[in-house]
């Protein structure tokens, strides 16, 4: 398996590659759904600001406020996602919102490593077709933890 992972942070934020590719990877390791044991896999994430986040989030979701991650899949489940036969899968975009992210970990008291590792690895689980339970919750924790553990920012 090879992941390919494009990154457009139009923010000030900055943030090693490193951390996207490693979550990008543990994640999908984590899901362990066989059918992408063969594949190739591409992720495109954004980075941007709360005022971009909100409009996007209105538009998309009709919730007229900023949010931390927005997923859009190219596929509309799992079993579409896992019948595909072409040897290289995109998956989709992540909208990240670090600004947003910042200020929900400092509520919660966590790093933004964690809460950023977290975030992406949430959102790459609904581009695989997890709906929220305590599975996906449990598997974004544990890439989080992980991604502290090996000290990523």
């Amino acid at each position: 398996m090879k992941l390919l992972l494009e990154i457009n942070n139009q923010t000030l934020y900055k943030f090693p590659k490193k951390i996207f590719t490693d979550v990008f990877a543990w994640t999908i390791e984590k899901a362990a759904m066989k059918c992408l044991a063969e594949k190739n896999l591409e992720l495109s994430i954004a980075i941007v600001s709360e005022v971009e986040i909100h409009t996007l989030n209105k538009q998309y979701r009709k919730k007229d406020k900023p949010t931390d991650v927005l997923s859009f899949c190219e596929f509309s489940d799992k079993d579409e996602f896992c019948a595909c036969i072409d040897e290289k899968i995109f998956l989709g975009e992540l909208i990240l919102c670090p600004a947003y992210i910042e200020k929900n970990a400092k509520e919660d008291g966590e790093s933004l490593e964690f809460a950023i590792s977290y975030i992406t690895s949430h959102g790459i689980l609904h581009l695989l077709g997890f709906d929220h339970g305590k599975k996906m919750f449990s598997l974004q924790n544990e890439v989080a933890q992980k991604s502290i553990n090996n000290n990523l920012i």
